[in-house]
């Protein structure tokens, strides 16, 4: 195993870590999300990344029970918290100091642990100011219960925002894989945030670069069907390229796909979703790769060529905010709009990243 610096700490964590997203999910055994975490630090794993938000909880309960009566300096958790769960499958943001407090304590609860090492803001809320929630993460780290801040999700402007306020902000969590570079490449164009170690989510897309959706439209169930045909095209595409290196250097298409993700110079720990001990085994021989300048050119050229991964939905405004500039959606999140809406006024919103694509009327302003 290899370890890099979170950030500019003296903080080492494993460059393949264990994301616990899939720990506390139905038909997903707890015996062996245990027994996967046991595994993981017999081969040097230290680094663990879980949110409140997973299973409702289970994915911290779990996680602390596989743990628990380790030594607390070998690992390193991190999890998460500004996700409120909704009644039924949704969830929206919610940066209020009050509501992440409870979070935090409860997660902590859960783990069974005093202090987590790296606490992030699971995603923006356009309803709160970051100066307010900023506030509540410095005051968690003064009493002791972070040693690290970190966020997700966040744009350039955003972050830059944030680390007017927190400036020792040590990580940020966004989607990197062959299929999705484009929010990595843009942050990390101009050197402005060199500092800031990355922590990739769906290194490998949700595992479709390694097993892809049908090319054929009637073949394609849930998230899959809603992509654009270009991009499935183009997403079957790159996985048949990394099926290729992966057949000349003999190795997992999965462990091409992480160590293309590996490579990219700000990336701390890739965290993968293994729930079965043979799962990560497998992520795990990315650690013996290391890709040479053509093959990462290859992969760099693909990536290049992919379309925006989009999922475009046409969703009611339930509420508004902040003067008509935030529309609470009728499945729950919150976005920002590019001009005043009403209750009742319809929007196209990217869920891939709940962006505002169009503004539709209902009736008068």
């Amino acid at each position: 195993m290899k370890y890099r610096k979170l950030g500019k700490t003296g903080t080492e964590v494993s460059v393949i870590g264990l994301g616990c997203r899939g720990f506390g999910r139905r038909g997903v055994s707890e015996a062996d999300c245990i027994r996967t975490v046991e595994v993981a630090m017999d081969n040097g794993v230290n680094f663990f990344d879980t949110a409140d938000v997973y299973g409702d909880g289970q994915s911290e309960t779990i996680l602390g029970k596989a743990l628990r009566g380790k030594p607390r300096d070998n690992f390193i958790i991190a999890t998460k918290g500004g996700s409120e769960r909704l009644p039924g499958a949704g969830e929206r943001q919610n940066g209020d100091p009050r509501f992440l407090r409870k979070a935090l304590e409860s997660s902590l609860r859960r783990l069974g642990m005093d202090y987590v090492d790296l606490y992030q803001l699971h995603n923006p809320d356009p309803a709160v100011p970051l100066s307010v929630t900023a506030e509540a993460f410095a005051r968690f780290v003064e009493e002791g219960k972070v040693r690290y801040i970190g966020v997700s999700n966040m744009s350039p402007e955003e972050l830059r925002e944030w680390l007017s306020y927190i400036g020792d902000t040590v990580s940020i969590q966004l989607p990197y894989s062959v299929a999705d570079v484009r929010r990595v490449v843009s942050l990390y164009a101009t050197g402005e945030f060199q500092r800031i170690s990355l922590i990739p989510w769906t290194p490998l897309f949700n595992g479709w670069l390694v097993n892809p959706p049908a090319r054929e439209p009637e073949k394609r169930t849930g998230l899959a069907a809603a992509f654009t045909e270009e991009f499935i095209e183009a997403l079957n595409d790159a996985a048949q390229e990394l099926g290729k290196i992966a057949a000349d250097r003999k190795s997992p298409l999965s462990a091409v796909g992480l160590a293309f993700v590996m490579a990219h110079p700000a990336v701390a720990s890739v965290p993968v979703g293994a729930v079965r001990p043979e799962h990560l085994l497998e992520d795990l021989r990315a650690c013996e790769l290391t890709l040479d300048e053509s093959d990462l050119e290859r992969l760099s050229q693909t990536a290049r060529k992919m379309p925006k991964p989009e999922v475009v939905a046409r969703l009611k405004v339930r509420d508004v905010l902040r003067d008509g500039r935030v529309a609470v959606l009728e499945m729950g999140a919150k976005v920002r709009v590019p001009e005043p809406v009403k209750p009742g006024d319809e929007l196209e919103v990217d869920m891939w990243d709940l962006s505002v694509k169009a503004v539709h009327r209902t009736g008068p302003a």
